[in-house]
């Protein structure tokens, strides 16, 4: 075939189906028919529910027992609470408790003023040793000076005399100067112990105290509160579970 012919052909098909085409569309605009329309109603979603009976037991759970012996003053939730760790739970009866640390902490304060005294009277009388014992050297120099003088036939006995009655009264201020150290650094010693047991004694009647105050150790629901106020509690003893 030769190449005119097929170029041929391929015009006419293009001529024949764009009088398809025409055609078709003129076809579709004959007989239209008007047609009312409306909104079709939303479809309501379909929930599906399953009922079962049983019981829920949690994964976690903890028992809050009594810390000490007193009774409860209040009671700061209800069963079905949600809480938080840390939250306040009850409170017990801490009159005494919150007595003791108020006591134990003004003695604390007293002995550690005493401290205080007891050490700058400390370094006072090591201030006064060290200036005893430089008036000693001199006192010395002074005697041994005396004694070459004195064995020259420079000086008379009783100029000697004072120079040895100088040193000899220096010696001994020294000695009472040392052992009055020594004194006050035991007394200081035995002061500092005291502050320190004063100090745990303290630490023990604030956990004490802290104990009259029941928070929670988890985050979680409470479950079962047995106790009312007014009820008595001892150590271990179950006292809120959640």
């Amino acid at each position: 075939m030769k190449t005119w012919h097929k170029v041929a052909i391929g015009a006419g098909a293009v001529v024949v189906l764009g009088g398809i085409v025409m055609f078709s569309v003129n076809q579709a605009n004959k007989g239209v028919v008007t047609v009312q329309t409306a909104k079709v109603a939303n479809q309501e979603s379909l929930v599906s529910l399953v009922t079962a009976s049983g019981e829920i037991k949690p994964t976690t759970y903890t028992n809050v027992t009594a810390q000490g012996f007193g009774r409860i003053t209040q009671i700061l939730v209800k069963e079905g609470d949600h809480v938080k760790k840390g939250d306040k739970l009850l409170l017990q009866e801490n009159v005494q408790a919150n007595a003791d640390v108020q006591a134990q902490g003004a003695a604390v304060n007293s002995a550690e003023s005493g401290v205080q005294a007891a050490e700058a009277s400390f370094k006072a009388a090591q201030s006064d040793l060290i200036s005893q014992q430089a008036n000693l050297e001199k006192a010395k120099l002074d005697y041994d000076r005396g004694q070459g003088l004195y064995k020259d036939g420079l000086i008379p006995k009783q100029d000697f005399d004072q120079r040895k009655t100088a040193y000899d009264a220096q010696s001994a201020t020294v000695d009472s100067s040392k052992a009055r150290v020594q004194s006050l650094k035991a007394t200081l010693d035995q002061m500092r112990a005291q502050v320190n047991q004063g100090r745990a004694v303290l630490v023990h009647t604030q956990d004490v105290l802290h104990k009259t105050t029941y928070t929670s150790p988890i985050n979680g629901i409470v479950s079962y509160l047995p106790e009312r106020v007014g009820d008595f509690v001892v150590p271990g003893m179950q006292n809120a579970n959640g």
